[in-house]
């Protein structure tokens, strides 16, 4: 049973309700002044407040993910030590290039009425990428517009947005469960709002139990490189895509919204727009990311967006900063970006007066995120 199941959350709510129920059926039983007596109120008690606490920090882990399996609960309780890091093997020479196998389509609310037609509500793909420069592979689920299966768009390469979640995402789904892409694209684009873009959801964990912050890790895995390169080859070679930056963009929610930035003024030549949605700008080390740097200063600070921005030349693209004034803990590295930013590069803002670092707040800043990505990105 997973740490975020619902099922989990059902036991613990069973268990919680038996011991409240227990409680008051022995309480008369433990009357007394006795040290037994004590003692069989104090268990009783305690017994009751930990079931309570243990739900309600299950309910809570379940709806903000901040731990999304046993093994990301294990290794948070027990240290780095019980996450070694594995470096992933060389990919083959024999492979021409990053590629998306497995594609199974799966339809946008398999619970609605009616028959499924891609060329009226567009399409879910599940696609398994396996990266030629890096070895990793990851699933991605990419949402088609109805536009992609009409004739009248059937010489049309799209625009493509590249969605990371935040770390650990154990909800693999959690762009379309959580996030509601299909279906709030699918009606602003109904709306003529936007434009019709393809849509490539992914997480930012490839090694289980890891917060690699999209870096390329010494001696471990090239995550940058794989999101930068073998993620937007392996699409173009499924997909009619933009061939230019200029129909290419990225955005995610904290942790995704880092990886979307560093991205972005990393690979301009691939990238030309980002929106970072409760992200950090700084490069952190923590219990979760580990020693990601090899301990170079140097490699390190190249991963600081505040520091790239403060130091090195700004890259012509054009970023969206979605954070909160009051309740987003982010905000201060946002604050740090956003005044460090100088043209070429562009900066536009989309701030709440309040907002918690969870997904409710999120949730607000993905559709004016889509619309301004929609704004900035160029078909074919």
């Amino acid at each position: 049973m997973g740490l975020t199941s619902s099922g989990l959350l059902a036991v613990l709510t069973l268990v919680t309700a038996a011991c409240l129920g227990g409680t008051v059926w022995m309480w008369p039983r433990a009357a007394g002044t006795g040290i037994r007596a004590t003692a069989g109120r104090v268990l009783l008690l305690a017994g009751c407040q930990i079931a309570v606490l243990l739900t309600l920090l299950t309910a809570v882990n379940t709806y903000y993910l901040f731990y999304g399996s046993w093994r990301d609960l294990l290794s948070a309780a027990g240290g780095d030590s019980t996450r070694t890091p594995h470096p992933l093997p060389a990919a083959s020479g024999a492979v021409a290039a990053s590629q998306a196998v497995r594609k199974v389509r799966a339809d946008l609310d398999p619970g609605a009425k009616g028959k499924h037609v891609a060329a009226r509500d567009g399409q879910v793909e599940h696609l398994d990428v396996r990266g030629i420069r890096t070895g990793i592979s990851a699933e991605a689920y990419v949402y088609l517009p109805p536009q992609y299966y009409q004739p009248a768009y059937a010489a049309r390469r799209f625009p493509v947005v590249l969605l990371i979640a935040g770390y650990p995402a154990a909800d693999r789904m959690v762009w379309i469960d959580k996030g509601h892409i299909p279906e709030d694209v699918g009606k602003a684009q109904a709306a003529g709002r936007i434009q019709p873009m393809i849509y490539v959801m992914m997480r930012p964990t490839v090694v289980e139990g890891w917060d690699t912050e999209c870096a390329d890790v010494p001696g471990g895995p090239q995550v940058e490189t794989f999101f930068a390169q073998d993620v937007p080859e392996a699409v173009s070679g499924a997909y009619r895509t933009a061939r230019t930056r200029a129909g290419w963009g990225l955005a995610g929610y904290s942790t995704g919204g880092f990886c979307a930035a560093k991205l972005l003024l990393l690979h301009s030549d691939r990238f030309s727009a980002a929106a970072s949605m409760a992200g950090h700008f700084d490069a952190l080390l923590d219990r979760t990311t580990r020693e990601l740097y090899g301990g170079s200063k140097e490699i390190r600070r190249s991963n600081d967006l505040v520091w790239r921005l403060r130091n090195l030349p700004q890259p012509p693209v054009s970023v969206l900063v979605a954070s909160a004034d009051v309740g987003e803990k982010t905000f201060p590295s946002a604050q740090r970006f956003m005044a460090a930013a100088r043209p070429p590069l562009v900066v536009d803002k989309l701030l709440l007066p309040t907002g918690g670092h969870n997904f409710k707040t999120f949730r607000k800043y993905i559709p004016p995120s889509i619309a301004w990505l929609s704004a900035h990105l160029r078909g074919e």
